[in-house]
């Protein structure tokens, strides 16, 4: 059997003290949420710390100061969740970012581009919210005061933050997640679902016997345990829970962290020692996701040439060409941040606009001169200092065509874990199936599994032992369709079972996509 090597030292701990069992009822696994409550109260501490500790180091320095970004970027990197650090002056005006887009964002108003105000408090503050208005990606937002004026806020992103957090109950069968003492979900395993109020969203309006738990138990209880009835991981099919909760102490408020357990899934019967092949209705789930998938990017294409059209024919410093980029960011669930860069390779339109008159050079690409002519590609970016999947992104890059030459380029952002988080939709596909979707390089851009969301398959070493090795190099890489069989983890990430797998490749933008489709089930004893 294959293990997986890629454990951090705290989940080994954690599997030991557990004695690596599973089980059905959260009574049986009495250290997993001990261990997850230690290990995010010791992140909240240290965050606050860390802070803390700008603020007083940092806080009073000129705006754009060399030492105060070194020192910034320093601690920036420290934590592979952390997605931009600020300081902010008393006005909020940004004095300093730790982030690749150092200079530019120096002077900005915070409070004038809607960065909440839950932050600019007297108190430490931590508040998990979207983005902003036209951007719903949500952020964990930790802020303390500086003490002569000002702040230091920190952009965490949840999915990295509750991806490290959830490795604690791998092996355990059981769920992990986060939620705040309004109700809202700091962390949860559906990645749609991170940031919105249990009690106020209208997907949990149908569950009220959740809604009261959280109401009357969880928010006012600082530690117990419940059961309710709520859609079974990677279903709409409700299961009957059992949960139970602690409490962790966040900068000047309460997180509740909890564990909980549902019935394991239905087991497909197979002929005794191998797997049977995919009948012919399962290998159209296969095509119904590439649809899906294919449905965005044609979506995506088609508001960017509304965009280009708009160039053409009104010019780029019209309204309309202005109002076409918004849209594309607006109506696209995928891509976030649009801009248009020149031929210099600067940005000279934007939604939204304070990204406009920054160079492109920030992000360590120079889009004139990997252009393919006049051809629309997508290239690999990263956003910050350090790379993780909080900050890697894929450029969907569209070149616009006026009089004959190249006027310049639209850039549509997607980052990789929003785009992840759009394609939970294919967890609606099929049954017992797993599908992933990996890019040119074998990075992986969408899988059942978020902890696996930008690693890659090609070179990282969770990939390369056994009968996945041989499945990944051998077959997946070279080939771009067939089927095959190979031993990992299930869903649940609780015990290593056999697998079949039928995968193709989609194009789209002169890149190959890679989709797959793994079954679920188990070999009959």
């Amino acid at each position: 059997m294959m293990k997986r090597k890629l454990l951090p030292l705290l989940l080994i701990l954690a599997l030991l003290l557990t004695g690596c069992t599973t089980t059905g009822s959260t009574k049986g696994n009495p250290d997993t949420l001990s261990n997850a409550t230690s290990s995010l109260q010791k992140e909240m501490d240290e965050i606050q710390s860390m802070l803390e500790e700008i603020g007083t180091s940092v806080g009073q320095s000129p705006a754009g100061d060399e030492k105060a970004y070194s020192l910034m970027n320093e601690k920036l990197n420290s934590k592979t969740y952390f997605f931009d650090i600020l300081v902010c002056d008393a006005a909020s005006n940004v004095t300093q970012v730790a982030t690749k887009m150092d200079s530019p964002f120096i002077g900005l108003n915070l409070k004038s581009i809607n960065r909440h105000p839950e932050l600019f408090v007297d108190t430490p503050a931590i508040v998990i919210k979207t983005n902003t208005a036209a951007d719903d990606t949500p952020y964990l937002y930790a802020s303390v005061p500086i003490k002569n004026g000002g702040w230091v806020i920190a952009y965490i992103d949840p999915y990295t933050f509750g991806t490290e957090l959830s490795k604690l109950a791998i092996g355990q069968n059981l769920e992990l997640g986060v939620i705040d003492t309004n109700g809202t979900n700091v962390y949860t395993s559906n990645m749609t679902e991170i940031g919105k109020n249990i009690l106020t969203d209208p997907i949990y309006s149908s569950f009220v016997e959740l809604q009261t738990l959280i109401k009357n138990k969880m928010i006012p209880d600082a530690q117990g345990e419940g059961s309710y009835s709520y859609n079974a991981a990677g279903t709409n099919e409700p299961v009957r829970k059992e949960v139970k909760w602690d409490t962790v102490k966040a900068f000047d408020s309460e997180l509740r962290i909890y564990v909980n357990t549902e019935p394991g899934a239905a087991e497909t019967a197979t002929t005794t020692g191998e797997l049977r092949q995919f009948t012919t209705e399962e290998l159209s789930w296969l095509d119904t996701a590439s649809n899906v998938i294919y449905d965005e990017f044609t979506n995506l294409e088609t508001l960017t040439k509304t965009a280009v059209t708009a160039y053409q024919q009104s010019g780029e410093s019209s309204e309309t060409f202005s109002s076409a980029l918004a849209a594309i960011s607006k109506d696209s669930p995928i891509a976030k941040n649009v801009v248009f860069v020149n031929n210099e390779n600067m940005i000279t339109s934007a939604y939204p606009t304070y990204f406009k008159g920054i160079s492109f050079d920030l992000y360590d690409k120079n889009i004139p001169a990997i252009s393919l002519n006049k051809q629309p590609f997508i290239t690999e970016l990263t956003i910050a200092d350090h790379q993780s999947p909080a900050t890697q992104l894929l450029a969907f890059v569209t070149p616009v065509e006026k009089d004959g030459q190249i006027a310049g380029y639209i850039v549509a952002q997607v980052r990789l874990y929003d785009f992840a988080a759009y394609l939970t939709n294919l967890e609606n596909i099929g049954k017992n199936v797993n599908f992933m979707l990996t890019n040119n390089d074998g990075t992986i851009l969408y899988d059942g599994d978020l902890t696996e969301v930008g690693l890659n398959t090609y070179d990282d070493s969770m990939y390369s032992e056994g009968t996945l090795s041989d499945y990944i190099q051998n077959e997946y890489r070279p080939n771009r369709e067939g089927q095959s069989q190979y031993e990992f983890y299930g869903a649940g990430m609780t015990e290593i079972i056999p697998k079949r797998v039928v995968w193709k490749t989609m194009t789209f933008m002169s890149n190959d996509f890679k989709l797959s489709m793994n079954s679920e089930w188990k070999p009959a004893k």
